[in-house]
């Protein structure tokens, strides 16, 4: 990360000679993305922003370090977001969230293997069923709806799935983004799978790397 003097005056620089328009946009994208982090070019409403941010990479980066976050930009994965290394910023999930997510992250790994590049991964909402009761937590029974529902809404509020919420039955369809490779430490199925056990012995909650 650029120290903030040299960020300051870099991003004063560059900054003034933006067009009212690129300045409006500029300021539209740093909110939405302290809102919900992760930004994707597989996400059609992100595609443009996610663009807008690699053309002007330099100044996002300047204005970022100035707050004490830095930009991270992960062309492979069309992937760009921000992260804060303190304590503050960071948002800490219930034993049902979280393993909704290393669930979801087991699954997108399955996944992605068997589309092509330009294909979004998708599951259906009875395969994280089938995960749950395979791993002990549910014993053939469904998660209730009070548990589901804002777990999957969490994820969908930080841009790592999207659904339509239509009574969330077993053949609903959960897109699944890339952006989910980068919300914990886990870099690997393996290591997924042992997080996975680990609840299972008792562990109630972990922080993630969200940042509100």
């Amino acid at each position: 990360m650029i120290g903030k003097t040299q960020a300051a005056k870099r991003f004063n620089e560059q900054y003034l000679e933006l067009k009212e328009a690129e300045k409006s946009t500029f300021s539209r994208v740093v909110n939405k993305m302290f809102q919900v982090n992760y930004i994707t070019r597989k996400k059609i409403g992100d595609a443009n922003d996610y663009r807008f941010i690699l053309a002007y990479k330099d100044i996002f980066e300047a204005f970022f370090a100035i707050s004490d976050f830095e930009l991270t930009i992960e062309r492979h994965d069309e992937v760009v977001f921000i992260k804060n290394e303190s304590i503050y910023n960071h948002l800490r999930l219930k034993k049902e969230e979280s393993l909704m997510l290393l669930v979801i992250r087991v699954l997108f790994q399955r996944k992605r293997d068997l589309v092509t590049l330009d294909e979004n991964v998708e599951i259906y909402l009875e395969e994280i069923h089938e995960e749950l009761r395979r791993i002990g937590y549910l014993d053939d029974k469904r998660i209730t709806k009070d548990k589901l529902k804002p777990a999957l809404m969490l994820l969908r509020n930080y841009n790592i799935i999207d659904y339509i919420e239509r009574g969330l039955k077993d053949d609903s369809r959960i897109k699944i983004y890339p952006t989910i490779l980068y919300v914990t430490n886990i870099h690997n199925i393996k290591e997924a799978i042992e997080r996975i056990d680990q609840y299972m012995e008792g562990s109630e909650s972990i922080e993630e790397t969200y940042e509100d």
